[in-house]
Formats: C-alpha cells, structure tokens, sequence
C-alpha cells in the first residue's frame, strides 16, 4: 500500500474515536512507546571538543559560570555568587593595612571568551520532562508526572529518581542534554572559521 491510501485508513479511525479521551490516549500511548522516534537534536561532537564539552557541562551543573577561550580551549569555571561580588576582581590593600582577598580570574586576561551559564529553570524542567518518557516503569511515570505538575517540583523528582532504579538513567540522560546545551552555544557563539581552526 501507498502512503496516502495507509494514511486514508488510519484518519478515519481516528476521527470515529475523536469523542473518547480514553481511546486517544490508548493511542497517542501506543504511537509514542512503539512508533514516534524523538527527533535527535544533538549534533556529534567532534572529537577535539568532547572533553571541553563534557568538563563545561559538569561545570554549569554545579551551577558555575563556564568561560571559554576559543582560541586554546582554556576553560574557567566560577561560581555565579563570586562573579557578583565586584571587590573580588584585583588584589588590593585596604587603607588600615588589611589585605582585600581576592581571587584572579584568567578569563578576564583573554581577549575573547564565550559564556556559558547553567541552565534556566524552564530549561531544566523540560529536560525532567523529557526524562519521562525513558521511564518504562508506568508508576514511577506518573509520579513523575504529577511531581513535575505540583509544588517544588525539582526536590521531589530529584527524590523520587534518587531512589528508583533509574538514577543512572537519569544522571546519563542530563548529562547528554547538558552537553547539547553546551555545544549549541559554542557553535552559535563562535566565528565559523574559529569552529574550523580549533
């Protein structure tokens, strides 16, 4: 059979359910476990990149500030706390003798950097999100489901995934979002003839 004839088959059964939420989701559940494939976003990494990638991804999970040399592939991390204080910046020597601690930032000594910040909120909630359709497990898929849609959402999935057998799955699976987050904003931040050169 042709596409359009299959696809002639197929609308009409649904229209004729179009009124029953229960048949859909029977439905929209089989088509999502057993035939949609998740478009894969991610572009490969290439290889001279993949350890800058992951140490940043790492970094901004922990909440620091990542700052990328695209020249060496130097990176600095700091934590977001330190960046806002404005004495830290250079060394000085108070007026009643006393020493000013401060810490020097390598970043600042460059002559380009690329920022990249942890995530937002929104972007890490989708990520949790996302997860939810790697859980096979349907009662944790639920839990899941109405952790995401109640209050303090992030501690309790992250309760709720400490001690499931999906913890690993879990760690992997934002560990490789965090790594497309980076290598997207690498590549949009960057001349092409850097990308090419390092």
């Amino acid at each position: 059979m042709k596409n359009d004839q299959l696809l002639n088959q197929i609308l009409p059964i649904l229209h004729s359910v179009k009124d029953n939420e229960e048949k859909l989701k029977q439905i929209l559940d089989f088509l999502l476990k057993e035939i949609y494939e998740e478009p894969d976003d991610t572009e490969e990494i290439p290889e001279k990149y993949r350890e800058l990638v992951r140490k940043t991804a790492e970094s901004i999970d922990c909440g620091m500030i990542c700052f990328i040399n695209p020249d060496t592939l130097e990176m600095e991390d700091v934590p977001k706390t330190l960046l806002e204080d404005s004495f830290i910046f250079e060394e000085e020597e108070e007026e009643d003798g006393q020493e000013n601690v401060t810490i020097n930032l390598e970043y600042r000594k460059w002559k380009k950097y690329i920022t990249v910040e942890p995530l937002e909120s929104r972007e890490s909630y989708r990520i949790m999100k996302d997860f939810i359709s790697e859980v096979d497990d349907l009662k944790l898929q639920k839990q899941l489901i109405n952790t995401l849609s109640n209050r303090h959402p992030f501690a309790n999935f992250k309760y709720l995934i400490e001690g499931s057998p999906y913890r690993k799955v879990w760690f992997a699976f934002k560990h490789h979002k965090l790594e497309g987050h980076v290598w997207r904003e690498l590549s949009l931040n960057k001349d092409p003839e850097d990308l090419e050169n390092l």
